[in-house]
């Protein structure tokens, strides 16, 4: 039943081999994510085809995947579990599948994967919907030099570290400040380094920004106070208003 169905993705293929009724796969897929939380240790992935995952080991933990990989295995037949005990408190088990379905085994990979731990990975649409962008802007940050390129899962998936939604949030905090884009690879590629140069970094950029805010501000307060004035000289006429000497209006600016 397991399928490559990802919460903030359009990817919504279920194998037509699985047997389990649609409405009882939603129950499957918790009673595999409470396992995934409470026995899942770590995992390895030895080949596209295998996905190894280390379970603690007691004896509750190996009867609850014996049991859940037999049932699992009778609605999707393509699956094949290896329960194994590797040690007095550890279990292995492998999960296996042909060729065909090595986009399940992703999908169920990075389910698996306990959350938080380093070498973690998201799908462009797990990423964008972390991190309030929408998958199209990853691309287009990848070309400007703010995101690294991704790494390609076994099934051929696009998969970014988590600790890519920081850095995108960064961006978008640094685009909010006035930042452009070419900005803030600047300021990125700064922090990245271990010696800054002395013309680099956050606080030369943030006071050459800060000068360039201020300057607008000053600029928008007088066209504000101008457009105040000529509310209030009752001016209704722009050509008139530029042979008056009385128009409060800054033709002589112009």
């Amino acid at each position: 039943m397991v399928s490559d169905r990802h919460p903030g993705t359009d990817d919504t293929w279920v194998p037509d081999s699985c047997r389990l009724p649609a409405a009882e796969q939603p129950v499957r897929l918790a009673e595999f994510d409470r396992f995934f939380a409470d026995v899942v240790r770590r995992l390895d992935r030895p080949s596209a085809q295998l996905l190894r995952l280390h379970l603690v080991g007691t004896a509750e933990a190996e009867r609850s995947a014996r049991d859940l990989s037999a049932r699992e295995s009778a609605c999707c037949s393509f699956f094949t579990f290896d329960v194994t005990r590797s040690g007095p408190d550890a279990l292995t088990l492998d999960v296996r599948v042909p060729a065909s379905h090595v986009g399940v085994l992703d999908a169920l990979a990075e389910r698996a994967r306990p959350a938080g731990v380093p070498g973690s990975w998201l799908r462009s649409g797990q990423l964008a919907s972390a991190a309030g962008v929408n998958p199209q802007t990853l691309r287009y940050y990848e070309r400007r030099g703010l995101l690294a390129a991704p790494r390609r899962s076994p099934g051929g998936h696009r998969l970014y570290p988590v600790e890519a939604v920081t850095r995108l949030r960064i961006i978008k905090t640094a685009q909010r400040l006035g930042f452009t884009l070419g900005e803030v690879a600047d300021l990125l590629h700064a922090g990245q380094r271990q010696r800054r140069p002395s013309n680099g970094g956050l606080p030369a950029q943030a006071a050459v920004k800060l000068a360039e805010v201020e300057q607008r501000l000053a600029d928008l307060t007088a066209v504000r106070d101008s457009l105040r004035a000529a509310i209030s000289a009752g001016c209704d006429d722009l050509v008139e208003c530029a042979g008056s000497s009385c128009c409060p209006l800054p033709f002589e600016q112009a």
